[in-house]
C-alpha cells in the first residue's frame, strides 16, 4: 500500500521553500512558492485574496459541477464509480457539516465552526488509460511533470470547461519517484486587483489533483483506508481551490511575533506554528495568543492532522470560500436560475411516451452504480417500483395492466436527488 504512515516526504530547495516532513502531504503551498518564483509577487497577491476583513454568508446554495478524470495505468487505479459517488457524498456532508464525526469537535471550538451553502454534484466521469506509471512532481522541476495528467497529448486528460466546472484528476501521484504526495490544487487566480499577466497557471491546468488511494468516503472506503485515509484529502484540496490556506499559514513553523510569521488570513482559526504530523493531538498549543488563547485546531480540514480527526471548517473559512465563489470563481457553478438537477434530468430518457406496453428508462452518458425507480399514480399510490444495478441497458416497466392516464416516474441515481418525470399511459 502506498502513502504509508512511514512514507514521509521531505521537501527541500528553493522551489519548495516550506520544507516539511509529513506522511500526508498536500502540494498546494509548494505550488504557490513555485508560481511565485515564475511570477514575482503572485504569492503576495494570493494572500491578499484570502485576507478579506469583511466576509459574508451566502443566502442561497451554490452547486459546483464536478468532472472526474480517472487517469489509470492499472486496473486497481481505475476506480469504480461507487468511489466517486462516495467522494461527492463526503464533500457535500463535509461542507454542509452533516458528517457524523462532527460530534468529535471539542466544546472550545463549537461556536467557531459552521455549515456552508456550497454543494457538489457529479457532472461527468472521464476515464483514460495511460502508459505513464505515475505522475511525478519533482524538486527540480516542481509540478510540471505531474501536471501532464491534465494533458491528453502527454498521457493525461484535458480539462472540461474549467471556467464552469471543477475538474478533479485522479491518478497515481508521486513526489521524486516516491509515495507521500496525496494531492494539490491551484489557489484561485485572476482577482481584478492583480496586474495583467500574473494570472498563472492557465485555465487548462486549473483544478484538483488527488491520489487514487484517498478517493471515497463512508459509503465506499478509499483504498488507503487501512493506512488512515478517509477521503478527506479532497475536502482539503477543494478548500485550496476555493482560496483557503493551511491553518498554520505556510510560514515554516513561526508563531505570532516571530520574524517571518504569516497567519492564514482567517480570524477564527487559532494561531498554529506548523502542520500536525498526521496525528490527533488535542492537547498541544504551539502558539500563545495574547487574548482568547486556544489549543491547536487539529479538527480543521486545512491542517495535516489525521483524516479520522478532521471534521470541520470554521465559519470564517466558509465565508472566505463563499467570497471566492462570488467574486473570483463566479462561473464555477450550476448556472443561476437553473435547478441543480437539470443537467442530471437531461441524462434520463423515458420512451415511448405516451406508452401502451413496455416503458423504458434509459440513463445516457453517465456512470452510476444503482438506480431506484417507481411509478406513482395521481392519487400518490405506488403501482410499480424497482431497484437495479447498472447493467448498461434500460430499465423496463410493463404498463399493459395500468389504467389509462397520467403517471409520475420517480428516479434516484445513486445518492443524487430524486428526478420526477411525467408519462402518459394510453
Amino acid at each position: 500500500m502506498k502513502k504509508l504512515l512511514a512514507g514521509f516526504l521531505l521537501l527541500a530547495g528553493s522551489t519548495f521553500a516550506n520544507a516539511q516532513s509529513t506522511p500526508y502531504h498536500c502540494g498546494s503551498a509548494d505550488y504557490l512558492n513555485e508560481l511565485d518564483a515564475q511570477y514575482p509577487g503572485l504569492k503576495e497577491k494570493v494572500e491578499k485574496v484570502t485576507d478579506h476583513a469583511n466576509y459574508r454568508t451566502r443566502g442561497t446554495t451554490v452547486t459546483i459541477p464536478v468532472v472526474f478524470h480517472v487517469v489509470y495505468n492499472t486496473t486497481v487505479q481505475n476506480l469504480n464509480v461507487s468511489y466517486l459517488n462516495a467522494q461527492i457524498d463526503l464533500l457535500n456532508k463535509s461542507y454542509a457539516r452533516e458528517n457524523s464525526d462532527t460530534t468529535n469537535m471539542r466544546a472550545i471550538f463549537q461556536s467557531r465552526v459552521g455549515a456552508s451553502k456550497i454543494r457538489f454534484i457529479l457532472d461527468q466521469v472521464i476515464r483514460y488509460q495511460t502508459t505513464n506509471i505515475s505522475f511525478d512532481a519533482t524538486t527540480g522541476s516542481g509540478f510540471a511533470n505531474s501536471d501532464i495528467v491534465k494533458q491528453t497529448g502527454s498521457g493525461g486528460s484535458d480539462a472540461i470547461s474549467p471556467d464552469k466546472k471543477m475538474n478533479v484528476w485522479i491518478c497515481n501521484l508521486t513526489k521524486d519517484g516516491s509515495d507521500g504526495l496525496i494531492g494539490y490544487a491551484y489557489p484561485p487566480v485572476g482577482a481584478p486587483n492583480w496586474p495583467v499577466g500574473s494570472e498563472a497557471p492557465t485555465m487548462a491546468f486549473d483544478g484538483v489533483v488527488i491520489d487514487y488511494i484517498d478517493v471515497g468516503g463512508p459509503l465506499k472506503q478509499p483504498l488507503g483506508y487501512g493506512s488512515g485515509f478517509r477521503g478527506k484529502g479532497m475536502v482539503h484540496e477543494v478548500g485550496h481551490y476555493l482560496g483557503l490556506r493551511h491553518i498554520w499559514g505556510d510560514d515554516g513553523g513561526k508563531c505570532n511575533g516571530q520574524p517571518g510569521f504569516k497567519d492564514d488570513g482567517i480570524s477564527d482559526t487559532p494561531v498554529t506554528d506548523d502542520a500536525s504530523n498526521f496525528d490527533c493531538n488535542k492537547v498541544k498549543n504551539t502558539c500563545t495568543e495574547a487574548s482568547g488563547d486556544l489549543a491547536d485546531m487539529v479538527e480543521n480540514y486545512m491542517d495535516y492532522s489525521s483524516g479520522a480527526c478532521q471534521n470541520s471548517f470554521t465559519k470564517m473559512q466558509l465565508s472566505a470560500m463563499e467570497y471566492v465563489l462570488d467574486n473570483i470563481r463566479s462561473g464555477v457553478r450550476v448556472p443561476l436560475g437553473v435547478n441543480a438537477n437539470e443537467e442530471l434530468i437531461k441524462k434520463v430518457n423515458i420512451f415511448p411516451n405516451p406508452a401502451s406496453g413496455l416503458l423504458h428508462i434509459d440513463i445516457d452518458n453517465m456512470e452510476y452504480h444503482k438506480v431506484t425507480a417507481s411509478i406513482v399514480n395521481l392519487m400518490g399510490q405506488t403501482i410499480w417500483q424497482t431497484e437495479q444495478e447498472n447493467k448498461g441497458t434500460p430499465i423496463t416497466a410493463n404498463t399493459l395492466t395500468f389504467a389509462k392516464g397520467i403517471y409520475l416516474i420517480n428516479i434516484r441515481i445513486d445518492s443524487n436527488p430524486v428526478i420526477t418525470k411525467k408519462v402518459i399511459v394510453q
